[in-house]
Order: structure tokens, then C-alpha cells, then sequence
């Protein structure tokens, strides 16, 4: 038995919304069939829309390997179906027949590999440039480095003043709280602001970076991947490593040490503020305890490691902007690029925190 969809009334493009569930539920119900056919017999007024809408799921079926018959079809109408099926070249989500779970699994595991190798072959290619850039230092495009430092620091400068200064007051407090009821309070000074320079203020500050940065260097190449003006680029003989991502690495390095030592500052003081509110500490007995007990080591930590953030967001930023590949994929990955940046950045702070407390630094 051949399942038959009659295609009737007017198939013009202010009339398709409804049509189009008309044809999920169709192809829906017989996605196990051999034959079906298209009923052409009832039909009013078709425009090109109407006619592609069709088409569109005619070759879905074909591709599922179910023959598709169009019955009472005029002349006319055939033409114009040939012609532009004929022509047809746009990549529609393809419905298909839904894969065994276990096989889903499988693709899963094959793209994640294979999406790995070519991340280790870019950044591989970085290094290779990297290299290659040290022996010819005239190569490095100084005035995209400085342009790329303004665009990453300076507007983040409020957000990351705002919120380590919160986080800051946020932390002495409840310290001080608990360490009351051990009559021990005032050591809240040293633990709070020994926890801020080696762990919170360091990696609030790169998560705040990795939102920023990474999104927008994503979205930038992207944009730029689907206008053609990369390929244009390379066409002009530009190595668009050279012209588009180091000079991006080389600012986030640059940038995140500045970054990570003014959110040290803006917690600081969020904690010398909760401290003198409700400990009654002074400004200078709060200096003088941090100048007591709080070794430069501390501090160094966060700005040691904040380089490493920096090379992690800005080649994950741009390696996901060189996946793009039409325009909605820029959501797709600049949403990516964020997660994969703040999922790598808890995995270096944890490796880099366990060693440094192993090491006894």
C-alpha cells in the first residue's frame, strides 16, 4: 500500500507554516515505508516557496530510501518542481531515521577524537609560529598586541573591580563569623586574603576574561570566516596565525597578570572594609597584619599562573572561531568556547594548586 499526501489549496509562502507540520506528521508516519506518493490533484495557487517546501522533503524521503510518486501533477507544475529540484543546493536539516543509541555513542566518541587531534595540530602550528615569530621579531604586529590589550582589559576593568571587591567583602565576612565563636576572628585577615591571592581572585578574574574574551574572539574570526574576509587573506598571502591569533595570545598574556594583580587590590579592600565594619580593625592595623603574615609568595602564585589563562582563553577563543562555518554556527561555538575556557581553566587552577602545595610554594 502506497501512503498518499494530497497536496491541496493554496501552497503559497503566507500559507506554508501549517503545511510544514503537515509534512513532519506525514513523513513521520512513514519513515518505515517503501513507496509514497505526493497527490498534486486538489492543489490551488504554488509559488516557488511552496514548490521548495516540497522539494525539500521529497529528497528527504529519497534519502531515507523511500521512492517518492507525484500523481496528477500538470505539466506546468512538473517543470517548475524539475527546475528547481534540479537546483536545489541548500543543506535543510535533514531529517533522518533516529540512530541506535549505541551508535550514537560511538559518533560521539569519534568526533570528540577527532575534534581533539585537530586542537593539538593548531596549537602545534602556534608553536611552530611562535617559534618562527622569536627569530623574526620584526613579524609581530605590535599595534594589533596594544589594540587587543585595550579591547581585553579595559572595559572588564569595572565587572572585575565590582566583583572581587564583593566576593572580598563577601568572604572576610563570613569568616569572621565563624571564627568568632572560636574567639580567633582576627585571623580572618591572613586566611581570607591568603585564599583570594592564590585561588579566588586569580580565577574569578580569568572566568570573567574567558566570558569576554573568548566569546568575542570567537564571534570576531567567525564573522569573519563566513564574509569571506579570511579567506580573502589568504588569498592576499596573509598567514591569518600571524595577522589574527598570536597577536590575541600575546595580549591575553600580557593582560592577565595586570588583571589578576587589580582584582588582588579590589578584593582587598572589599575585606579591609567588612573588616573595619564589623571587627572594628583599622585601615593601617589591617595593612600592617597583611605586611605581618602574608607572604609575597601568595601573591605570586596568581600572577604566575595568570599567563597560563591566558594562553588557554585566547586559543580556545580563536580555534572555535575558525570552526565556524555559517552563520548559525557562531552561537553554537562562541557558546562552546565559554564553557570549554572556564572547564580547562578549574582543571589548570586544580593541577596548578595541588603542585604549588606539594612544592611548598
Amino acid at each position: 500500500m502506497i501512503n498518499q499526501f494530497t497536496v491541496k489549496e493554496d501552497w503559497e509562502y503566507a500559507t506554508l507554516t501549517p503545511k510544514i507540520k503537515e509534512l513532519d506528521d506525514f513523513f513521520k508516519k512513514n519513515i518505515a515505508s517503501q513507496t509514497v506518493s505526493f497527490d498534486f490533484q486538489k492543489l490551488g495557487q504554488i509559488d516557488s516557496s511552496g514548490i521548495i517546501l516540497l522539494i525539500k522533503y521529497v529528497i528527504i524521503f529519497e534519502k531515507n530510501n523511500i521512492e517518492v510518486l507525484l500523481e496528477n501533477i500538470s505539466s506546468k507544475h512538473k517543470k517548475m518542481f524539475d527546475l528547481y529540484k534540479s537546483n536545489y543546493v541548500h543543506k535543510d536539516e535533514i531529517i533522518s531515521k533516529e540512530s541506535p543509541f549505541l551508535e550514537k555513542i560511538g559518533k560521539e566518541v569519534f568526533d570528540s577524537s577527532n575534534s581533539f587531534k585537530n586542537f593539538l595540530y593548531f596549537i602545534g602550528k602556534l608553536i611552530v609560529y611562535i617559534f618562527y615569530l622569536l627569530k623574526h621579531p620584526s613579524k609581530i604586529r605590535f599595534k594589533s598586541i596594544v589594540h587587543q590589550i585595550e579591547i581585553a582589559a579595559i572595559p572588564i576593568l569595572p565587572i572585575v573591580a565590582l566583583a572581587l571587591f564583593l566576593v572580598g567583602f563577601v568572604t572576610a565576612y563570613q569568616g569572621a563569623e565563624q571564627l568568632n565563636r572560636f574567639g580567633a576572628a582576627i585571623i580572618v585577615i591572613e586566611m581570607s586574603t591568603m585564599s583570594m591571592f592564590r585561588e579566588i581572585a586569580p580565577f574569578l578574574a580569568a572566568v570573567i576574561i574567558a566570558g569576554r574574551s573568548a566569546s568575542s574572539y570567537t564571534a570576531q574570526i567567525g564573522t569573519m570566516k563566513i564574509t569571506e574576509e579570511i579567506s580573502a587573506m589568504r588569498t592576499m598571502g596573509f598567514d591569518i596565525d600571524i595577522f589574527l591569533i598570536i597577536p590575541r595570545i600575546i595580549a591575553l598574556i600580557i593582560v592577565l597578570p595586570l588583571i589578576v594583580f587589580f582584582a588582588d587590590m579590589a578584593s582587598l579592600i572589599g575585606e579591609m572594609v567588612i573588616v573595619k565594619i564589623h571587627l572594628g580593625i583599622s585601615y593601617t592595623q589591617f595593612i600592617e597584619r597583611i605586611y605581618e603574615y602574608v607572604e609575597i609568595r601568595h601573591i605570586l602564585l596568581g600572577i604566575l599562573k595568570a599567563p597560563l589563562f591566558g594562553i588557554l582563553i585566547a586559543i580556545i577563543g580563536c580555534y572555535r572561531g575558525l570552526q565556524v562555518k555559517s552563520g548559525t554556527d557562531i552561537g553554537k561555538y562562541t557558546t562552546k568556547a565559554v564553557v570549554d575556557s572556564i572547564f580547562w581553566l578549574i582543571i589548570i587552577n586544580a593541577i596548578i594548586s595541588l603542585l604549588s602545595i606539594q612544592l611548598g610554594f
